[in-house]
């Protein structure tokens, strides 16, 4: 029985965060996925292209509302917490200065992007453009929120309160991070493709009576999601295995020896690998729409099993 519940345990405990790294994720990767999508549609000469970029994009702009909501919602909770807090959440020499600055520059350009939609439907450019530099924004915001990561877990190992370091916030960010920061940053770039059209494919499941397409349009959209979906999590899933394999180092026993971080990482997997046969049967279905509860469940599964790698990953630390 311990040897279940110690993995449920840790998987619970993990689960807020994982909710709030896929909506953070999927807030960034919308973007991107949107403007590939439209550019696609441009070349390819294909309306259908379109319209499911100015769905990836509509749904961009609910997730970032979201996003923004719940980095408040944590910034109250956590300051409350911790006093010392508050101090890097507003001082001016705080890398979180370039959070905002890069959060801001997003969400500046992503609403243009998505309000303007039909309005600059004659100026394809310049409506790329913008949803270029929203997507480039995006892209910011993970590399310095790596850095901003970085400093801070690096000042609080070396004291239990912390403080702002005396440097302008700028200069954290004019080098690159080591290897290890290059490593996560991208691996986050590509789980924030992977959240994005794995909530995508519910998106458009739940807005299939409201923007109503046509049959057509829905077994075109539900398989080109889910290809989407599908080839981002498998190079996650590669990239999740290599930093486990790198944990482990030449000790690869401990990972069978330690029954939590089995089972975590057993979890992930497999839950991981029914989404993916999820995104196969749909994208190769001749009628995608009756797989619409696998679509809906994708997100909630893809939740738990970030939550379960987390679990897995954080319990071979401690115990190496």
């Amino acid at each position: 029985m311990n040897t279940l519940m110690e993995p449920l345990r840790l998987t619970s405990q993990l689960l807020p965060k994982a909710l709030g790294d896929f909506i953070a994720l999927s807030a960034i990767g919308a973007p991107i996925l949107a403007v590939i999508l439209e550019i696609t549609a441009k070349a390819k000469n294909k309306i259908f292209y379109d319209k499911l970029a100015k769905q990836i994009a509509s749904m961009s702009l609910i997730m970032y509302v979201l996003f923004l909501g719940c980095a408040a919602g944590a910034a109250t909770y956590f300051t409350r917490q911790f006093d010392w807090l508050t101090d890097w959440l507003i001082n001016p020499s705080s890398p979180f200065i370039m959070v905002y600055i890069t959060v801001g520059f997003t969400l500046a350009m992503l609403l243009p992007y998505t309000l303007l939609w039909k309005s600059m439907k004659k100026n394809k450019p310049a409506h790329i453009l913008l949803g270029t530099c929203a997507a480039l924004g995006g892209i910011s915001t993970v590399h310095v929120v790596t850095m901003t990561m970085k400093v801070f877990f690096m000042q609080q190992a070396a004291t239990p309160v912390p403080t702002v370091p005396p440097l302008p916030f700028i200069n954290h960010f004019l080098v690159l991070p080591g290897l290890a920061g290059l490593y996560l940053a991208g691996l986050y770039l590509i789980m924030s493709l992977s959240f994005a059209a794995t909530i995508g494919g519910l998106y458009l499941v739940l807005r299939r009576n409201k923007d109503d397409f046509g049959r057509d349009y829905y077994k075109f959209s539900l398989p080109v999601i889910s290809k989407w979906a599908l080839i981002p999590t498998l190079a996650q899933l590669a990239a999740v295995t290599s930093i486990i394999i790198y944990l482990c180092g030449p000790t690869k026993e401990l990972l069978l020896a330690n029954n939590t971080t089995a089972i975590c990482l057993g979890l992930s997997a497999v839950l991981t690998l029914l989404c993916c046969a999820i995104w196969i049967v749909t994208w190769k279905s001749a009628t995608p729409m009756r797989h619409k509860i696998g679509l809906t469940l994708a997100p909630f599964f893809t939740i738990v099993a970030h939550a379960t790698v987390m679990a897995g990953a954080m319990n071979l630390y401690l115990t190496m």
